[in-house]
């Protein structure tokens, strides 16, 4: 069976492979992240820093060459009243930070407790995970 045996671990090493002029934006929109949602889980998933809920993805940091990405997934499902994301349709939006400049970190946190409300709501309404094979007691391997 496969799973990330340390995230911690694996999480710095991201920061670790960011360039100098990467670095200091990404931490500042991780530092937001978990200002906004202190109960949320980083992983290091597809190449970027995502976070979720209830083992809901809900947004992600996609650092590019001169800029970096807070991806919201459920950006299409948030309120009105948020500050302006890039993206259209049903897709996932984002909020772009230049490294140049400093983050919003209030907008970041806007967003980032409205999206994380979602995934809250959207994993307490999904059935628990597991299940399969060995889903009861009665056949699970310990107790044979």
């Amino acid at each position: 069976m496969r799973s990330a045996a340390r995230p911690k671990a694996l999480v710095a090493a991201w920061f670790d492979f960011l360039t100098p002029g990467q670095r200091p934006t990404c931490e500042a929109l991780q530092a937001a992240i978990r200002n906004a949602a202190p109960d949320v889980m980083e992983a290091v998933k597809w190449g970027n820093l995502v976070f979720s809920v209830h083992d809901v993805v809900f947004a992600a940091i996609v650092p590019h060459k001169a800029h970096a990405n807070l991806q919201i997934f459920n950006g299409s499902q948030l309120p009105p009243g948020l500050p302006p994301l890039d993206g259209v349709g049903r897709g996932p939006r984002t909020l772009r930070c230049r490294f140049t400049q400093p983050v919003d970190r209030v907008a970041v946190e806007m967003v980032i407790s409205a999206s994380a409300a979602l995934a809250r709501r959207l994993g307490q309404s999904r059935p628990p995970r597991g299940g399969g094979f060995f889903s009861s007691s009665e056949g699970s391997p310990d107790s044979m």
